[in-house]
Order: C-alpha cells, then structure tokens, then sequence
C-alpha cells in the first residue's frame, strides 16, 4: 500500500511540472515586439487575383524591435520571382500584430520587375514561449489571399 501511495505521489509531482512547463504561451505581460526576433523558415501559398496561384518559400529575419529583413523565391506559374523585402511590424500583447515589406529586388521576368518598390501589408500571430517558435502572415493587400506559416530556424 506505501509502494502505490509513493507512486502515486511521484506521479501527481510529475503531472503539476509538466502542466506548469506548459502552461502560458505567452511571456510576462504577454507577447511584444521582442517576442518576434530571429530567423525564419517560411512557406507560402495562395492567390493574386491578377495572376492566379502562388506558392514558394522563403527566410525572414526579425531584430525584435519592429523590423524585418527578408527573401523568397515564388512561383507564379511563369517561373520563380526572387525577391528581397525590407519592412517593420508591431506586436500585440495577444500575439496578433500587423506589418508592411516593401519588396527591395525582384528578378526572374517582367511579371516579377513590376513589384520592385511595391508594398505589401500583412497581419500576423505568434506562438510560442519568450521568443515565438512559430509565425502565420496573412497578406492583407487588396488582391492577394496569400498565407505565410514559419517556424524559428
């Protein structure tokens, strides 16, 4: 009977520390501007309606302070568009935020020039402890339904 009552005992610790591991997902006070802060590894897919489907890939780096840097390779259907963007973002306490990129370069054929200097804005949320593991961007400029998942690299 001592035996179960210690395992038991043992179990109930194990199961309150790995609740109190998970438990917010949010850092004290909750998310911010710093919560959205190094590299990551995106995946993009959607429509221009203009255009048609789109899909790609790409890095973002964040510095945590409201900026971002990036690159992505995209396929119209007409072969890839490379492109850098440069841009800002904010952070709600909730994890949802907003941004705008403006496109830097864009090569690979007259479809994909014409976006040099144009500007894109997106919403945002986060997921994650501290710093965000997780990123989803939804562009939010008229004619695109495009959506952007990333994970921390």
């Amino acid at each position: 009977m001592k035996r179960t009552s210690w395992i038991a005992a043992i179990s109930s610790v194990v199961l309150l520390a790995m609740s109190a591991q998970q438990g917010s997902a949010v850092e004290p006070g909750g998310f911010s501007n710093r919560s959205f802060r190094g590299s990551y590894a995106l995946g993009i897919i959607g429509t221009v309606a203009s255009v048609g489907p789109v899909a790609g890939t790409g890095v973002l780096t964040s510095d945590g302070n409201g900026n971002l840097d990036g690159s992505e390779t995209i396929s119209y259907g007409f072969g890839p568009c490379v492109l850098t963007l440069t841009g800002t973002y904010s952070v709600n306490p909730d994890g949802t935020g907003t941004g705008s990129v403006t496109v830097l370069s864009a090569t690979g054929g007259p479809l994909c020039t014409s976006g040099n200097g144009s500007t894109v804005t997106f919403s945002l949320v986060l997921s994650g402890k501290g710093i965000a593991d997780k990123i989803k961007l939804s562009e939010t400029s008229t004619g695109f339904a495009i959506l952007a998942e990333g994970d921390r690299q």
